[in-house]
This record gives structure tokens, C-alpha cells and sequence, in this order.
């Protein structure tokens, strides 16, 4: 092959629609396969004795990547799919839509939920439990030498007598019979008094004070009451009597928990009853339960979840955070390529700096594309193929290649920001737009008040109880009879550093802050008027920014 230069790749022609790999790991899986890179994560997650077994990071850090690879290369995987656990069939119950309404605290009964299906999927997998007869047949075998003096044993044995018979049904059929359960138990102990609740929760119809607390204080009995000690005791049954084999791993994976599989409340409840059963489930040490949460969604489950004696600390021991270097990014990168490569052409090993031209302006080529990402694989891999896609008819990529592809990618990254971040800031395109015109970095007291004013007439007229901290404090500014612009400019700060548009160096004495390096966002304190904001050169393009020199 020809050499390269340094406005351009060695000469190669990309076949039409050539990439290295999808966006999303699930339609990844000739690349994940192939070129799947270990940060050390997987050590991790693997060792059932290490804490870490809540996968935690930002859309396209590789959280479903790091679960694939786990399906892939492990025996005794067993996958739960929150769309196909009929979730749905709770939000959908009267009388459990009317207990919550109420203010009945359901959190128990959630977390026995999940107690309960991982305990019957467990034992599905590991007996075999596929059908009527084999789950008959493991009731005959099984139990009976398991009968003790033991207490909890002996509960733990009538659970399973209970409920085991329907092991063997669909997942889904777990969490109809827990909730069926549940409401006969409600409907047995209110009789007609959950009609007096259900009607003044949909009709706004009276009762008394006295009445509703007597009728609510007699349904938290009944939650309260359910078999969660009996399934204590299910799950020390299983960690002394069935995964009791050091050697033999069984792991649990649930994914997907950021799509709508249930409505926002609903979901948050059941993610916060999910964390703790993970914890609980440590106990069996040959078990691991592994999830994948979006950094975003388990912020807001705890924030939506807190009450009393709430500690967050309390849940880092299990949080395993996914984060990228570029040196492992370019690695990443390197790997696809090489596949690339090999597949469509050639077995000579390719790399991404042979294909690439060296120097983008006065950046090298690799320093340039990995500035315009937030350090994740899913945005690395997309300024790559838009790449490739714009250099399919010109036999090579050029300096200028990489340029126009920058611009769709630009406009991609804020759409891609907007659906990440949709439920918490769902204007934010709107805020981003604030930047538009502005310098690469400038004092924040560059957003003048003239600007502040202008967002806020259009956005925040209607403001005052939208749930978007950025509406209002828009609404707060307006309203105010003295308004100070930089209580809005704080709060935009805060939105816009966490979700990686925007970094800031608060003083002379501290350096740069980036999400991608900080662990904490700003403090109020910390953002003045004279500190310095820089905006990510990622969506420089797309917002027609004033470039300078490079801040970063």
C-alpha cells in the first residue's frame, strides 16, 4: 500500500454501508465478539466475591457490551428482561394504583417481588425445572431430605411448597401470582373499605380523615405481613444447600431497566427494591446478580426514592463504574478497524493512525477525534463510521473528510444528548442552543442578562412547578422583583457540566473540571461570574462556535 500523509490515510476504499460496529451492543455482536476490550471490569464483575455487581455509566459506556461478553463466556447465565416480566400488570392493579395513591408504603412488597423471582429462576436453571413433571419429580427428590428441626429451614421449605408447583411457568407468571396474592390478601382484610380509598383517590370523593388512616393503617399491616422472612430463609436454603459449590458460578443479568417497561414512579420503585434485593443476595456466594443502570437513572432513583434514614453511601460498595482512557479508546478503535480491514481485503494488520490522516489543523488526528467524544466507546465509534461513510467514493480518508463528517456527528451527539437526557432535562437542546455564537471559552458573566431574559420569556412563562430545574429557575429569575442572573447561570452550569457540554475552571488556582474526569459537579461556591466555562468541542461544530486555540 502507499504510504499516507499528514492530511491523509493510506489509500483504501471502503465497500458502501463499511463500518466498525453498531451503535447498541445488542446489534454488535460480530465486533463485540471479535474486539471486545477489558478495562478490568470484567475481572470484576466475574468474581462473585467482589462487591461491584451494579454496572453503572453513561449511554454508550458498554454496559450491555460488558453484559454480552458475561452471556458469552460463562456457564449459568440466566438473562431477566424487565418488558418480559408483565410489570406492567402492577401498574395496571386497581388496588395496588389505590394503596400507593393512599400512601401506603409498598417498598416491602417490591423487594419480596424480586426476592421471589430471582429465588425461582435460580432454582429453574440449576434443576432444570422445564416442565410440570420435572418440577413434580425435584419436589419428590429434593425436599424430603431437607426436612430438620431447623426453623428457618422448615419456613423456607413451606414457601417453596407454596409457590414452587408454578416453577416452572414463564418468568412473567412469577410476579402475576405474587401481586394476585398480595390483593387477595388486601381484599380479604379491607373487605369494602379499598372502595372508600379507590374512590377518593379517582373522584376526589370525601372520607374522613379518621377513616382513611384506620383503612390505610390496616393495608400496611397486611404488606407488612408478607412472607419476606420466609424467603430470608429461602435464600439462606439456597446458600447452604444448593449454590453451596465454590466452583460452580451461576450469575443473574438484567438489563434494559432504561426503557419503558413500566410508567417513571412505578419504575423507580421497583429500581430501588431491585438494589437492595442485589444486596441481600450477596449472602449466596456462588451467586452473582448483575445490573446495568444508566447513570442518569440511578440518580433519579435515588432522588425519587429517598426517605428517611436514606444513606446513598451505603450502595457504592456494589456500584461498578464504567470509564475509558484514551489510550484504551484508540485500542477499541484499533480493534474494529483491524476487523475491518481483514474482513473486506487484506490480513496485513491495519490500525486507526495508518488509515487516518496524522493531523486534523494542529491536533493530532487520534487527539482531535477523542476531544470531540465524552471518553465513550458509542461516541468514539460514531465519529469513526460517519468517517468512513463520507469517505466510501474518495478511496481514502482526508483531513477534510474528517471534517464534514464532524458536522453531522456534531448534530448527532446534541440529538443523542436530548434522548439521554429527555426525562430529567427535556428542553435541553434549548439550553445548548444558549451556547450558540459563543467563544470556545469565556467568563460566565459573558451570559448576559439581556440572554437570560430572552430564554426565560420564551421557556418559563408556565414554570413554576415543571419539574426541569433549568424552567425553574427561569420562571424564579422572571418573577423575581429583583432578578439575579447568576442563580439562573448557576443552575445552567450544573445541567449543563453533568451532561458533558460544558466544562469550568472555577479560579485561577484549580484546574479544568470535565464530567469525564470529575466525580462531583461544581459547587454553587464554586461557579462565579469571573470563572472560566469551555465548551466541548464535540458540538463546536454544530453550534457554530467562535474557535481560538484549543482550551483542552
Amino acid at each position: 500500500m502507499n504510504k499516507k500523509t499528514s492530511e491523509q490515510g493510506i489509500p483504501f476504499r471502503f465497500r458502501k454501508g463499511a463500518s466498525i460496529g453498531e451503535p447498541d451492543a445488542e446489534s454488535d455482536d460480530r465486533f463485540l465478539s471479535h474486539c471486545f476490550v477489558d478495562t478490568g471490569d470484567y475481572g470484576t464483575l466475574v468474581d462473585c466475591s467482589n462487591p461491584h455487581r451494579i454496572i453503572v455509566g453513561r449511554t454508550g459506556a458498554g454496559k450491555s457490551a460488558l453484559i454480552q461478553h458475561l452471556i458469552q463466556n460463562e456457564d449459568n447465565v440466566i438473562e431477566i428482561s424487565p418488558n418480559n416480566l408483565s410489570l406492567n400488570y402492577i401498574s395496571n392493579s386497581d388496588i395496588i394504583t389505590t394503596l400507593e395513591k393512599a400512601g401506603v408504603k409498598l417498598d416491602l412488597f417490591y423487594t419480596l417481588l424480586w426476592k421471589h423471582v430471582l429465588a425461582t429462576e435460580l432454582l429453574k436453571r440449576k434443576y432444570n425445572l422445564a416442565n410440570e413433571e420435572k418440577t413434580k419429580s425435584w419436589f419428590s427428590n429434593f425436599l424430603p431430605p431437607l426436612k430438620k428441626k431447623d426453623q428457618g429451614k422448615e419456613r423456607a421449605l413451606e414457601y417453596l411448597k407454596d409457590w414452587g408447583d408454578k416453577f416452572w411457568q414463564e418468568t412473567e407468571y412469577r410476579v402475576k401470582e405474587v401481586t394476585q396474592k398480595l390483593e387477595s390478601d388486601i381484599g380479604a382484610q379491607l373487605g369494602g373499605d379499598i372502595a372508600g380509598l379507590r374512590a377518593q383517590a379517582s373522584t376526589g370523593q370525601k372520607i374522613s380523615e379518621e377513616q382513611r388512616a384506620e383503612i390505610v393503617h390496616r393495608a400496611q399491616k397486611v404488606v407488612n405481613s408478607i412472607q419476606i422472612k420466609a424467603l430470608s430463609d429461602v435464600m439462606t436454603l439456597l446458600a447452604e444447600e444448593v449454590f453451596n459449590d465454590s466452583q460452580q458460578k451461576y450469575y443473574v443479568v438484567i438489563d434494559k431497566l432504561d426503557e419503558n417497561w413500566v410508567e417513571n414512579d412505578l419504575r423507580y420503585r421497583l429500581i430501588r427494591a431491585l438494589i437492595e434485593t442485589v444486596k441481600d443476595y450477596r449472602k449466596i456466594s456462588s451467586v452473582k446478580i448483575v445490573v446495568a443502570l444508566r447513570l442518569d437513572l440511578l440518580q433519579s432513583v435515588f432522588e425519587r426514592t429517598r426517605d428517611a434514614g436514606f444513606q446513598e453511601e451505603k450502595y457504592q460498595s456494589l456500584l461498578l463504574h464504567l470509564n475509558w482512557n484514551p489510550p484504551q479508546l484508540e485500542k477499541l478503535l484499533d480493534e474494529r478497524i483491524a476487523l475491518l480491514v481483514r474482513e473486506q481485503y487484506t490480513n496485513t494488520p491495519i490500525k486507526l493512525r495508518t488509515l487516518f490522516p496524522s493531523t486534523i489543523g494542529r491536533e493530532t488526528f487520534i487527539d482531535y477525534l477523542l476531544n470531540r467524544t465524552l471518553w465513550r466507546p458509542r461516541d468514539a465509534i460514531a465519529f469513526v463510521n460517519e468517517c468512513i461513510r463520507r469517505a466510501e467514493d474518495k478511496g481514502q480518508v482526508s483531513a477534510q473528510t474528517v471534517r464534514d463528517a464532524e458536522r453531522e456527528y456534531s448534530a448527532q451527539r446534541i440529538d443523542s444528548l436530548a434522548y439521554e437526557w429527555f426525562i430529567q432535562y427535556p428542553k435541553l437542546k434549548d439550553y445548548i442552543a444558549l451556547l450558540e455564537r459563543m467563544p470556545i471559552e469565556f467568563k460566565l458573566s459573558a451570559l448576559t442578562k439581556e440572554k437570560i431574559e430572552a430564554f426565560a420569556l420564551a421557556h418559563a412563562m408556565d414554570g413554576e412547578n415543571d419539574h426541569d430545574p433549568i424552567i425553574r429557575a427561569a420562571y424564579a429569575f422572571i418573577n423575581d422583583g429583583s432578578p439575579n442572573p447568576h442563580s439562573f447561570v448557576i443552575t445552567l452550569v450544573k445541567v449543563l457540566f453533568k451532561v458533558g457540554v460544558l466544562g469550568i475552571k472555577p479560579d485561577s488556582f484549580t484546574g479544568q473540571l470535565w464530567v469525564q474526569t470529575s466525580e462531583r459537579i461544581p459547587s454553587d461556591g464554586q461557579i462565579k461570574p469571573n470563572s472560566t466555562a469551555y465548551i466541548h468541542p464535540m458540538i463546536w461544530s454544530s453550534l457554530g462556535v467562535i474557535v481560538t486555540s484549543s482550551p483542552r
